[in-house]
Formats: structure tokens, C-alpha cells, sequence
């Protein structure tokens, strides 16, 4: 059982120490968030986000952050309606390693109603 254990233990710190980004839909928004180990951070990081569309590539946006020194996380959020349906892609790329760091979600429908006026 001990052989097992310390294996997995270094897999799974190796994981925590890891950069990574996380989206979730929460109040009529999309929510990425990326996180890092601040250790990872001793000097400031700028990193990119970049939000690619599953079919129009003008609901594309590229956005880019500087992570203050020992901060573990940055996020960005895009309102849900008007948003195109589909798998989205988002990746952050850390702008001083080329870095990249990605994951997906599903959109199955919108509305434009939080826009329209009464």
C-alpha cells in the first residue's frame, strides 16, 4: 500500500503546482479563472487570455493581465447572452514562457433579454 501511496502523492502535488483555467457560467456571465502556484509568481506574470468562438470569430476576444508578484489567480468574464452557441475555447498563454493553458465549455442557449429595454 506505501508503494502506491507515494506515487500517487507525487502525482497528484505535481498536478497542484500546476497552471490551470477553470470557466463556469454563474448570473448571466461566464467566468474564467486562472490560477498558478504563487510560488510560480515571484516576479509578476502578464499572461493573455484568449476567448475563441465555435462559429463566429468576430465574438472572439483576446484580453491580457499582469498578475501582481505572489498573486495565485487572475480572471475574466464575458456576459452570456448574445454569446454564440456551441463549444467554446479558451486559452491563457503566459507571455514570458509560451505557456499555454486551455479548456473548454458548452453554451447550449442564450437570450438577448438582459439588453432589451422595457
Amino acid at each position: 500500500m506505501k508503494r502506491l501511496f507515494v506515487p500517487l502523492c507525487l502525482m497528484f502535488g505535481v498536478y497542484l503546482g500546476a497552471a490551470d483555467v477553470q470557466c463556469r457560467v454563474e448570473n448571466e456571465r461566464i467566468y474564467c479563472i486562472y490560477s498558478l502556484d504563487r510560488s510560480d509568481n515571484q516576479n509578476g506574470k502578464n499572461v493573455k487570455f484568449h476567448w475563441i468562438s465555435p462559429t463566429s470569430p468576430e465574438d472572439d476576444r483576446i484580453r491580457h493581465f499582469q498578475i501582481p508578484p505572489l498573486y495565485g489567480s487572475v480572471y475574466d468574464y464575458r456576459f452570456l447572452p448574445g454569446r454564440a452557441e456551441g463549444r467554446w475555447h479558451v486559452e491563457v498563454i503566459d507571455l514570458e514562457t509560451n505557456e499555454t493553458v486551455e479548456t473548454t465549455f458548452d453554451i447550449n442557449a442564450t437570450d438577448n433579454s438582459m439588453f432589451e429595454e422595457d
